[in-house]
């Protein structure tokens, strides 16, 4: 059952969408806390250029913070499978993206799945500063009170944090670090100058470490860490169209 008192912005659409369009697919993940409504602008855009868009809500997300701490993180990498073999069932390409903890399961997809045509990382949540405790903390403290400050950005999602399900974070966030060399698709990482959630060195850890031969990096200079829905997130759509309609051969640098 949902509990609007732990969900900011109850308000806006949060759950699982797909809009039929061509035939390249495009999976959009959200990120841990949040729901579908960190990568509605994004899809809507890119659906209105024409591609078939979906995006799963994550088990445990949208409901209640408890049924979070209940989840596990094999479950979030099920959901996201099942989500890509029914867009896969109607598409011929495909390429996933990820915000945030959807970054680890966007790797975690593609190493599974070879066949994928290319990577979108938006805040790959690769290092982030203390989550480590979560291990040690869960037992005893079933909430942490969120200390972002409002940004005024769309978002929904808990206003605390799940500890337990923090801890199971972690152990996706380790078990995607030990498997980066395995993951060969084109990339492409987006970080924000303003970020506070990952650690500064997260994108060139994953550009240092993946298999991946074609890699592309844009830090944008004036968001944080949701950079899809922050204010550059117009760049950023036309950046991941640009590289899906060129197949990541766009004109661009390592990194930006």
């Amino acid at each position: 059952m949902t509990d609007n008192h732990f969900i900011k912005n109850p308000h806006l659409e949060g759950d699982d969408f797909l809009w039929t369009g061509n035939s390249i697919g495009i999976l959009l993940i959200h990120g841990f806390k949040a729901t579908t409504a960190e990568v509605r602008p994004l899809a809507k855009k890119l659906h209105d250029a024409g591609y078939t868009v979906s995006g799963p809500l994550l088990p445990g997300h949208g409901t209640h913070p408890d049924d979070l701490n209940r989840a596990t993180w094999r479950m979030w990498v099920e959901r996201v499978k099942q989500s890509y073999e029914k867009l896969s069932a109607q598409c011929h390409n495909i390429y996933v993206g990820g915000e945030s903890m959807g970054g680890l399961l966007t790797l975690e997809l593609a190493r599974q799945h070879p066949e994928i045509n290319g990577l979108f990382l938006f805040a790959p949540a690769i290092k982030v500063k203390n989550l480590w405790q979560a291990n040690i903390l869960w037992p005893f403290v079933k909430y942490l009170k969120n200390e972002d400050k409002d940004d005024g950005l769309p978002w929904k999602g808990y206003n605390v944090t799940p500890v337990k399900a923090a801890a199971e974070l972690h152990k996706l966030q380790k078990h995607v670090q030990r498997r980066l060399a395995e993951i060969n698709q084109p990339v492409a990482i987006f970080t924000g100058e303003h970020d506070r959630t990952i650690a500064p060195d997260s994108a060139q850890f994953i550009l240092e470490n993946i298999g991946s031969q074609v890699k592309h990096h844009h830090h944008m200079g004036a968001s944080g860490h949701c950079v899809i829905l922050d204010q550059e997130r117009d760049q950023i759509a036309k950046h991941v169209q640009a590289l899906i309609e060129t197949g990541f051969t766009a004109p661009d640098s390592p990194s930006e």
